[in-house]
């Protein structure tokens, strides 16, 4: 009876270190992983991996922090850039640039030292925080758009020259929020349009707000406005000796825009959009012969824009 009971006793305390043994299969039924068979042990090496609940990687859940061990299952067929993971129960994705696969010395190193068992791996998450300095992306872009009828009118009447379009650049600052699909930021954009004897130019500040309608590891569109402000608008005549004088401009700006690769750091981007601009302070105009006519009242036209942009984590 004693020995019968000891025995019992002896089981019972092995029985939670018994593991259940189940298939090789990683998925099942699309909403949970085994973490046994083909799952391999890896650790985090960014500084934090974002975690998404899909393989779209639109729907980040939070990040796992530098050094954790995790276990994850083979890359995606649909993505090879990313693995599955358990959390919560349900199935999650990272991507593999984020961890080091650890190998057969460093598990049996990591299990002497007690390294997590696999209901661990449930908590380790943690809710990403909204910071300043993650998800940061520059843009370089050229632009062109059209002049519009009174500059057009301004350069015919006083220089006897046609012109077409405006051109210059944007550098574009942008966070992108990691819960979603908002994104803010300020843009520098300067225009400029000029011939020999004659001059345009201004530089915008650009507060931006945009949304994300698309995003995936190959490309992301995005639609963004900004309410834009040039205090001194430049507008010069090299064959007139009196001082012109100087506007300032306000308006709106809408653009679409397409960026191509955007996990990766260095990123292509382009878009159109249209602008919209009231000038003040030139007009009415003169012109060499002191007659006056409307000058420059608003800028209106479709612009075009290119460039390449560069993603700060």
């Amino acid at each position: 009876m004693f020995k019968n009971y000891f025995v019992l006793t002896i089981l019972s305390l092995l029985l939670p270190f018994v593991t259940k043994a189940t298939d090789n299969s990683i998925i099942n039924d699309d909403t949970s992983l085994s973490l046994s068979g083909n799952s391999r042990v890896a650790v985090i090496i960014s500084p934090r991996a974002i975690v998404y609940a899909d393989e779209n990687m639109l729907t980040p859940l939070g990040y796992i922090a530098n050094g954790k061990s995790i276990l994850v299952g083979n890359p995606r067929r649909i993505n090879r850039n990313l693995v599955p993971l358990v959390i919560y129960g349900k199935l999650a994705f990272l991507e593999i640039k984020d961890i080091r696969y650890v190998d057969q010395a460093d598990q049996e190193y990591n299990a002497k030292r007690g390294a997590p068992r696999e209901h661990d791996f449930d908590v380790i998450i943690t809710k990403t925080d909204e910071k300043l300095s993650i998800n940061n992306s520059v843009y370089l872009t050229l632009h062109q758009y059209d002049a519009g009828a009174d500059l057009k009118e301004t350069f015919q009447t006083i220089d006897n020259s046609d012109v077409g379009t405006l051109s210059g650049f944007a550098l574009q600052l942008i966070h992108r929020q990691s819960n979603s699909r908002l994104f803010w930021g300020a843009a520098l954009d300067y225009s400029r349009i000029y011939n020999l004897n004659m001059k345009f130019e201004y530089m915008l500040l650009s507060p931006t707000f945009g949304y994300t309608f698309i995003s995936n590891p190959v490309f992301l569109i995005e639609a963004y406005g900004s309410l834009d402000l040039a205090v001194n608008v430049n507008y010069d005549v090299e064959t007139n000796f009196d001082e012109e004088p100087n506007g300032y401009l306000w308006g709106l700006q809408a653009n679409a825009r397409i960026v191509l690769f955007p996990t990766s750091k260095y990123q292509l981007a382009a878009g159109l959009g249209y602008r919209k601009y009231s000038v003040s302070g030139l007009s009415p105009l003169n012109d060499l012969s002191n007659v006056t006519f409307n000058g420059i009242r608003n800028i209106a036209s479709v612009s075009m824009f290119a460039g390449i942009g560069i993603k700060f984590d």
